[in-house]
């Protein structure tokens, strides 16, 4: 995809930006050249940085550009074709290996289709569903084109995505849902209950989880109605459990441990009272 403030040079023509006008913006310091590429002081310097070791993001650091929810990862995921020679490897860097022997495109950053590509075979499961349903989620990629995507992984990914969904909210609610999938529950996303709205999890009859996204994390009047849905549901015999981003993020182990005694219990088998 393309990104603000970065233009291969066979592109510049496109940008009104002819010969004169190439030497002129160097002269002036107002457009710098990065390999095959002139900068502005507008573009991401995460990705000016990449380029210039001649990468390319992708996968998990290629997501953000794509509008995509973004998982917790370590290090930049970059790719280089084979006919590129290999520079040194920072320990930061993750490498995704390509059969190309040459850049698919004149685009900065790969592709959505490259990156999912990637993700699949990179990411942990669960993450890499993250990226799956956040592309259906907000219309980046239609379900055919998922499914496809899906069916060139190998075989032990392509069955554990091949339950990517498009109806999830947030990678809070993709994450928490996937992991009781794992374990067998049966979890039903996107429930709408008469008098409340769509709930993002119910389980059995009774048992509503909420997942709190970071987008919504501190807003005040999301907070307020949060709490008012949760009061109206419990009004109606439900159980509400409402998880934050950190929760699922940064304290997952003792989150699920508490989880799975609530589900141990079986409370959410019960019927709704009437």
């Amino acid at each position: 995809m393309r990104i603000p403030g970065i233009v291969h040079r066979s592109d510049l023509s496109t940008y009104g930006i002819d010969e004169a006008a190439r030497r002129r913006l160097l002269r002036l310091g107002l457009m710098v050249r990065v390999g095959t590429w002139y900068v502005r002081d507008t573009a991401p310097p995460e990705v000016v940085g990449l380029l210039a070791q001649g990468l390319r993001p992708t996968c998990v650091t290629a997501a953000p550009h794509h509008g995509l929810w973004t998982p917790l990862h370590d290090g930049a995921h970059v790719y280089r074709p084979r006919g590129l020679a290999a520079g040194g490897k920072p320990a930061e860097l993750v490498m995704h290996g390509s059969d190309l022997r040459s850049w698919p495109d004149r685009d900065p950053v790969a592709s959505l289709e490259m990156t999912l590509d990637h993700a699949g075979r990179c990411l942990p499961v669960r993450d890499a569903a993250i990226l799956y349903e956040s592309a259906l989620n907000r219309r980046r990629l239609s379900e055919h084109a998922a499914q496809q995507l899906v069916a060139a992984l190998p075989s032990s990914r392509r069955q554990q995505l091949s339950r990517i969904s498009p109806h999830a909210q947030s990678g809070t609610e993709t994450a928490v849902r996937w992991w009781l999938e794992s374990l067998h529950v049966p979890v039903t996303p996107q429930v709408r209950i008469p008098g409340v709205g769509r709930v993002d999890l119910q389980l059995g009859e009774r048992w509503i989880i909420e997942c709190d996204s970071v987008r919504y994390h501190d807003s005040p009047q999301q907070y307020h109605l949060d709490r008012a849905r949760d009061l109206q549901l419990q009004s109606l015999g439900y159980s509400v459990t409402r998880l934050t981003w950190e929760q699922v993020f940064l304290d997952w182990e003792r989150t699920s441990a508490l989880l799975l005694t609530i589900l141990r219990r079986r409370d959410h088998r019960l019927r709704l009272a009437s």
